[in-house]
């Protein structure tokens, strides 16, 4: 772009552009109105840098105007797909929609609540991260110590007790007890002695959820129990 059309670009188009955008443009999604803004004088730079480029002469009010109407129908400086969920165009088109995880989508009687789609997507399960870390520490620890020690493993995790584990595999019960003792040990060392702490901590992206429901529970239990009468206090 020349020197030229960066000054057109400055100092008549943008100001242009910063007037209409924000009362012709209505904003899609998360985007607000200096976005929009700065976006349509992304386009406008294009716009003008081609129209340069094939030598033709246009004012400041053309280029304003027809950068105004490609945000209107939801093109973007970064792309003007149809197809991508996210994309502006594509919400215009009403065929999909993207909502913040605060918005209500019900009501619980119970806890006089609201609920947010956060809560509805929030999984109680355990997190996939730290179980799948967890199944590699006891693949590699299996696969470089006694075989044996997989086989107590797998009765543990069937339910089934040591005594029942040594008679499926005909061993003897006192020698596989002090398997398990040892493999106890082994593991701890393996591990290292917080092992045990660390399988019990709550993920850190859960606890945020977990708090947040706490304090409506405690906000809902206040309300339910009718305030208590302060004593008198002496006459």
């Amino acid at each position: 772009m020349s020197p030229s059309a960066g000054c057109l670009l400055v100092e008549q188009i943008a100001p242009r552009l910063r007037t209409l955008v924000p009362k012709s443009v209505k904003p899609v999604g998360a985007e607000d109105a200096e976005e929009l803004v700065q976006d349509a004088i992304v386009i406008a730079a294009q716009m003008l840098d081609r129209v340069e480029q094939a030598g033709k002469t246009v004012t400041a009010g053309n280029i304003a105007y027809y950068a105004v109407l490609h945000m209107r129908s939801g093109r973007r400086s970064q792309g003007s797909s149809r197809t991508d969920t996210m994309a502006p165009g594509t919400q215009l088109d009403a065929r999909s929609t993207v909502l913040s995880f605060e918005e209500e989508v019900g009501y619980d009687p119970e806890l006089d609540e609201p609920i947010t789609l956060g809560e509805l997507l929030a999984s109680d399960h355990e997190d996939p991260a730290m179980e799948a870390a967890r199944n590699i520490d006891w693949q590699l620890f299996i696969a470089t110590h006694d075989y044996r020690y997989g086989v107590i493993l797998k009765g543990v995790a069937e339910g089934r007790s040591l005594k029942e584990t040594a008679a499926a595999q005909r061993e003897w019960y006192p020698g596989m007890w002090q398997l398990k003792q040892r493999m106890a040990e082994e593991v701890r060392l393996f591990l290292g002695d917080t092992a045990i702490a660390d399988t019990t901590q709550t993920p850190r992206w859960k606890a945020g959820i977990a708090v947040d429901r706490e304090r409506t529970a405690c906000r809902a239990e206040r309300r339910r129990t009718p305030h208590r009468a302060e004593p008198n206090g002496p006459a």
